[in-house]
């Protein structure tokens, strides 16, 4: 009845330094703060398009017109169909209601608009995109 037990092997982890740790979390950070600055340009832009420098938009509005004017930047794919990220959306408006931004307001219960300093970055972002169709048009 001596048996010999073997003793259970547990997984090492690989040893990160805390100067690895810290490069890996500043890269995360920089690649996270690129695509907002994509994505937050976007969505004030909606806001304008779906009239919110006067009255709160609401998600099911921005949604359906980010699926019409960015189609495959907001919406996934469900049982083949293509449908709207509501979280990728609301986490983009949070962003854009963070005081880096500070472009929008509001909340999902209440509706989204934009601010004094939002509406006039909209209005900048739809002057590019005119111009840019523009080119396309002319050339």
């Amino acid at each position: 009845m001596n048996r010999k037990r073997k003793e259970k092997r547990r997984a090492k982890f690989p040893h990160w330094s805390k100067r690895r740790i810290h490069n890996r979390y500043e890269e995360f950070q920089q690649r996270q703060r690129a695509n907002w600055s994509e994505l937050v340009p976007e969505i004030t832009f909606i806001l304008l398009k779906c009239r919110a420098t006067r009255e709160r938009a609401h998600m099911w509005e921005i949604a359906s017109e980010l699926m019409a004017t960015y189609p495959g930047s907001f919406d996934t794919s469900f049982g083949g169909r293509k449908v709207p990220d509501y979280a990728l959306i609301l986490l983009t408006l949070e962003q854009a209601k963070k005081r880096e931004w500070g472009y929008a307001a509001g909340d999902w219960f209440k509706g989204w608009r934009l601010t004094k300093k939002g509406a006039v970055f909209a209005r900048d972002v739809q002057r590019r995109r005119d111009a840019r169709l523009q080119e396309r048009l002319a050339a």
